[in-house]
């Protein structure tokens, strides 16, 4: 349940399931870092393993199976009623946000294989009727998920914070608290050795959202055992909470990026996805852009914060004079900006990346003028080009032009290549 960006259901073609749900078609294989492949399938194997081994240990009691039908109902009710919000909001460490409070319920209040199932099903909802990431990523973060959750619970089987039903003095109240801390800081933990700090940066808006959402878990998980006819209440209230602080916050205040005047990263694919959704399966397809700043990390040291802001604004200039205005440019990471083309062929795209790219090597950006008179520093950008075809996913296309981009890089970087077709 790692916050990634992907897909809305709906819509698709019967064989483009087949991939995701086939281990050995997945896209993970095709990562350029085998190192990360590594992590990632053994952080998948670990949480397998890790539950299995809790559940024996820890088994199910039949008096538990109230509290889970509780949780998951009002889970699914509550990601059911937010589902608009969830399949376009910004990123968090935590994925799903409105499901965080009836997972970490799930941790306070059942055994291992239980709460276990709670993110499971989470992640199958996520899948089928929010949004969908390509497979190994959903894998990844439902199992970054449950071993945060484990990791919690057995914090709290040793140091005896259980059960919830008795009166909450100090110290229990301490030890759930830091229970918190630790779901919190072992998913962070996972996410970031996965992604890079960059993926952590990127999320830091979302932490004060992912924290409420958990400590809101606390009288969830009270309410369970002790009033279990506050839960649909306390329901209501979660999913009031979290369209009116993710929905109409952020629709008006983060549709644009500030520093470029593009779409934020989350704006622009929930755009993008809504602009596939529109045109369907007939017409002559999409086509995907992803450009990366060569050597931004240097030029920002180099010259500072203040004239890195301002290449990032001439590169979103470029951007908008450069495409029509039904194609649509946002933001996809600190230096990386990405373009949809509706009604463009992979052939037509590389032309206007080609053109962008030119454009791009030949602008200027002013630095402080010194004795031998003006100054400017420039930036190249490296550019993947992806076909997203009809009936297609975004997040595939997405992940064809990103590893396009790596290969431009490899190849000495300030160039354009086109990704491969999908089989």
């Amino acid at each position: 349940m790692v916050g990634d960006s992907v897909a809305a259901g709906g819509g698709r073609r019967p064989g483009r399931f087949l991939p995701a749900v086939v281990p050995g078609r997945w896209a993970l294989w095709r990562l350029p870092r085998r190192g990360q492949v590594l992590y990632l399938v053994a952080i998948d194997v670990l949480a397998v393993a890790a539950t299995v081994l809790a559940a024996v240990r820890f088994p199910p009691l039949a008096v538990m199976l109230t509290p889970f039908a509780l949780l998951l109902a009002g889970m699914l009710a509550s990601a059911e009623l937010a589902r608009t919000v969830e399949r376009h909001r910004e990123d968090t460490l935590l994925g799903p946000g409105v499901d965080t409070p009836w997972i970490f319920a799930g941790v306070l209040v059942l055994r291992p294989g239980l709460a276990v199932a709670l993110v499971v099903l989470s992640a199958l909802h996520q899948w089928f009727r929010v949004r969908r990431r390509p497979g190994y990523r959903q894998v990844f973060g439902a199992a970054a998920t449950a071993l945060a959750g484990l990791v919690a619970g057995a914090f709290l089987t040793a140091t005896g914070a259980r059960p919830l039903g008795e009166v909450l003095d100090t110290r229990t109240v301490a030890l759930l608290t830091l229970a918190g801390v630790v779901f919190l800081a072992v998913n962070a933990a996972l996410v970031t050795a996965a992604d890079g700090p960059r993926r952590l940066r990127a999320a830091l808006p979302g932490h004060a959202f992912d924290a409420a959402m958990t400590a809101f878990a606390l009288p969830l998980a009270w309410a369970v055992e002790a009033a279990p006819l506050l839960v649909p209440v306390l329901a209501g209230a979660t999913v009031v909470l979290h369209r009116g602080g993710l929905g109409h916050g952020r629709r008006d205040h983060v549709t644009l990026d500030p520093g470029t005047g593009v779409l934020t990263a989350a704006s622009w694919r929930g755009a993008a996805e809504a602009e596939l959704d529109r045109l369907g399966r007939h017409g002559p397809g999409q086509a995907v852009l992803v450009l990366d700043l060569d050597h931004f990390r240097q030029l920002n040291d180099r010259y500072g914060a203040r004239i890195g802001d301002a290449v990032l604004r001439a590169v979103a200039d470029t951007l908008r004079d450069e495409v029509r205005a039904a194609d649509l440019v946002g933001r996809s990471g600190g230096e990386e900006f990405a373009v949809l083309l509706p009604g463009t062929g992979p052939f037509d795209a590389m032309a206007i990346a080609e053109r962008i790219r030119l454009r791009v090597a030949s602008t200027l950006v002013a630095l402080k003028a010194s004795g031998d008179g003006p100054q400017f520093v420039g930036v190249t950008v490296s550019i993947g080009v992806a076909g997203c075809p009809p009936g297609a996913e975004l997040a595939d296309a997405l992940l064809a032009a990103e590893a396009a981009v790596l290969r431009a890089k490899a190849a000495g970087r300030n160039r354009t290549i086109c990704a491969e077709p999908a089989s």
